[in-house]
């Protein structure tokens, strides 16, 4: 069997007909990189399967990591499965159970010392108004802001279309960069992508990701994007939202992802309350 010829089809295909971006693509190109090395030199059976998973992938890696390169892995083995005879399936190849840790909590009052009109207080603002993800809000244009009605337009995993609001105190800040500190990076040649760098070009995600670190370094928090994306979500439910509309602006197609943040949510509230007990 010539894996790597499979690989190198499986990738086109996924490019070609999934309509994933570049990041996800890539991912799978990484998650795949070992296991086609490994099936390079051994026939690609249950045997050596379950050999791999147990001494390259259990030995190695995270739980999290392992159930994203099984992810990657089954996918790969269904495509092959149309070509070849295996004898096992892709079914067979089960993820690792773990309890998932629900990131720290952090209250809304300190989240907002990170706030700004400037780009970066901005970035931050935004992320946290709106929950998007990191590469999200790097393509996110001006063109793609509707100040009067109070919503942006996202293009999420997948090219997936959704309108999340925001709320008009925000849009108006927004605006009002626009006119003034967007102009110090803006270039003849930018684009109309609403954060640029100092060439006037769109912001990558590892800028974002550096910016919100030393934004909250500042206030002596540890912070990232995604971080700041479940605080959101957390702090939506505390304040009365329902999962399904937290579902809904995340961006998430199953509502069980959503499902975490009323763990952080009830988390932080009993800590809250044994802290109450403590000062009396």
């Amino acid at each position: 069997m010539d894996i790597d010829g499979y690989f190198d089809k499986f990738m086109l295909y996924m490019s070609l007909n999934r309509g994933l971006s570049k990041n996800t693509i890539n991912g799978y190109a990484r998650d795949l990189r070992d296991f086609v090395g490994f099936f390079s030199k051994k026939k690609l059976n249950a045997e050596n399967l379950f050999l791999y998973i147990g001494q390259n992938l259990s030995n190695n890696y995270k739980t999290s990591t392992i159930n994203r390169k099984l992810s990657a892995i089954r996918s790969f083995i269904k495509f092959i499965s149309r070509y070849e005879t295996l004898d096992f399936s892709y079914k067979d190849i089960k993820n690792r159970k773990y309890s998932k840790k629900p990131p720290n909590y952090i209250s809304f009052d300190k989240i907002k010392q990170a706030f700004g009109k400037d780009r970066d207080g901005l970035i931050v603002l935004l992320i946290y108004a709106s929950g998007l993800r990191v590469s999200e809000l790097c393509e996110l244009r001006i063109s793609n802001l509707f100040f009067d009605s109070g919503f942006v337009r996202v293009y999420g995993k997948g090219k997936k279309e959704r309108v999340v609001p925001i709320d008009l105190h925000t849009l108006d800040l927004i605006k009002e960069y626009i006119k003034t500190d967007r102009q110090k990076y803006a270039k003849q040649h930018s684009s109309d992508f609403l954060f640029l760098s100092k060439k006037g070009e769109k912001l990558t995600r590892q800028a974002v990701w550096k910016i919100i670190k030393k934004r909250f370094l500042k206030f002596g928090i540890d912070m990232y994007p995604h971080m700041l994306r479940h605080l959101f979500a957390t702090h939506m439910i505390e304040n009365g939202a329902s999962l399904r509309s937290v579902q809904e602006m995340l961006g998430h197609e199953s509502i069980t992802t959503t499902q975490i943040y009323t763990d952080i949510s009830d988390n932080a509230l009993e800590n809250e309350f044994h802290r109450l007990e403590i000062l009396e």
